[in-house]
């Protein structure tokens, strides 16, 4: 009875992997039990050395579910594997072509079956409607009815590859302007607003059929005085109740500080599963004490009679129908898709042809998002590629002073290039930051010539500077599409 309920806890933890070998302290732990693993980008090499790390821990147990943050766009962990690129949601919603939607996630869904991945936690279906959301670029849109149409296209589309989706992350905070890697979004409506419209995308993904439904850290007050996260009214009585849905209920990972300032791990795990999640996420950098931390606090959590065992057995029944999907034919994949969704999504406004030689990038820096991992962004290299001398410039809120750093830079770039040498402004989402609006009046100002590169959510006008180029996102498809507008290509 013992050894079963350990396979139970075990059975509902998914950690991070955290290196491109296994390591020691993972067979055992499958032996046990442990659900699987959510692979990041540190997991990946290239291609080959990933598929033989997949092969190897299937290998190691049947039904061991390798699940991945693959959202195209700017949350991707395929382009490390090399010719694969895709564009993000909010590409995808400028678009607004479901066929597209579904053939993109199909395409994704094709990559990751060839990769060896059961499970991709995506599509992020929150609605942007604040637009200092931190992640409104990982959003179809602001408008809840087209957020709810492409979330159902986009499960369709990868489920149909053979890899279960997940929609994120419920019950949305497309609300709030905060990010759950480092506080605990706000989301102030009622529960007649959450079942009259606020939860429409959730809805469409269960319609859609989803195998899985993130639960985010989203603080509803008017619902719970608690995150949504270790909720029981949100999670059973309003998703399982309301909603009627029967799938997997993932948490997102317990290490982030919404969660973790309310909750530590071995008590947010109880909770969480107390609440009515079936998985538990438990972060990029959570491996094998955290393991043994969440498992032992479930163990004691039933040995106690607080958690029904029922509760971690209908948890893991759950688990088992994920990964089971008939598999597509990998030799469908069209690795040219992105390419021609990112050239079909640009706009471009004036001339951004560069008709110098030498070109300065001031690239204004965003908030690093977690979740978006440590993936390179912009044109700045892909123009040295085609011949282009090229400096650059990175400024942040930690690294810029004034707008003084950019004009001097500006200045020492032309006394030596020459002054016609051309200047582009690379941002994503300056909206979000009063310290990049400032700096963006000052140089459209000074240098109007200059071109910007805008590859995040529309929220600034730069029709004052010579040209102006919009991608909708920073996937590697959409900096090529970029660079060739810039190359007159």
């Amino acid at each position: 009875m013992k050894a079963e309920l350990e396979r139970l806890a075990y059975g509902v933890l998914f950690p991070a992997h955290g290196r491109p070998k296994v390591p020691n302290w993972v067979p055992p732990r499958i032996e046990a039990g442990l659900g699987g693993f959510v692979i990041f980008g540190k997991d990946i090499v290239d291609g080959d050395q990933f598929r033989g790390l997949a092969a190897q821990l299937h290998g190691l147990r049947d039904h061991v579910l390798l699940s991945i943050d693959e959202e195209g766009g700017d949350v991707n962990r395929l382009e490390n594997l090399g010719g694969f690129s895709m564009p993000g949601n909010r590409a995808l919603g400028e678009l607004d072509d479901l066929e597209l939607t579904r053939q993109a996630a199909y395409q994704i869904g094709l990559s990751l079956v060839d990769a060896g991945v059961d499970w991709d936690l995506a599509p992020a279906v929150d609605t942007a409607v604040n637009p200092l959301s931190p992640n409104g670029i990982r959003c179809f849109g602001a408008d809840r009815d087209l957020v709810s149409r492409h979330t159902a296209a986009w499960v369709e589309g990868l489920q149909s590859a053979g890899v279960s989706a997940c929609a994120k992350h419920y019950p949305g905070h497309g609300l709030s302007g905060t990010d759950a890697h480092l506080a605990t979004p706000l989301v102030d409506v009622s529960r007649e607003e959450l079942l009259d419209s606020y939860l429409d995308p959730f809805r469409a993904a269960i319609a859609a059929g989803v195998d899985s439904i993130m639960v985010s850290h989203d603080l509803v007050p008017q619902v719970d005085d608690v995150p949504a996260t270790i909720s029981k009214v949100l999670l059973t009585d309003i998703l399982r109740g309301e909603l009627g849905y029967d799938g997997v209920v993932i948490t997102d990972a317990l290490e982030m500080y919404g969660i973790a300032d309310v909750a530590p791990l071995p008590e947010a795990a109880v909770r969480a599963i107390e609440a009515g999640a079936d998985a538990l996420c438990l972060g990029s950098w959570a491996f094998l004490d955290d393991v043994e931390v969440a498992a032992r606090a479930l163990v004691e959590a039933v040995d106690s009679g607080r958690l029904p065992l029922a509760r971690l057995q209908e948890a893991n029944d759950r688990l088992a129908r994920l990964g089971t999907r008939p598999k597509a034919d990998v030799a469908l994949r069209d690795n040219a898709l992105g390419s021609r969704l990112a050239e079909q999504v640009t706009v471009t406004h004036g001339d951004p042809l560069l008709r110098s030689d030498a070109a300065l990038i001031i690239r204004l820096e965003p908030t690093h998002s977690p979740a978006a991992g440590s993936a390179g962004w912009g044109v700045e290299q892909l123009l040295r590629d085609a011949g282009k001398v090229v400096e650059s410039i990175g400024l942040s809120g930690q690294t810029y002073n004034g707008p003084g750093m950019a004009k001097a830079g500006v200045g020492e770039f032309r006394s030596e290039y020459g002054a016609d040498s051309q200047v582009i402004l690379l941002v994503r989402g300056a909206h979000r930051f009063p310290w990049q609006e400032k700096l963006i009046t000052e140089l459209q100002s000074q240098h109007p010539d200059a071109i910007v590169v805008d590859m995040g959510v529309p929220g600034t006008d730069y029709s004052g500077f010579a040209a102006w180029i919009q991608t909708f996102g920073s996937a590697r498809v959409c900096a090529e599409a970029a660079t060739r507008r810039l190359l007159g290509r």
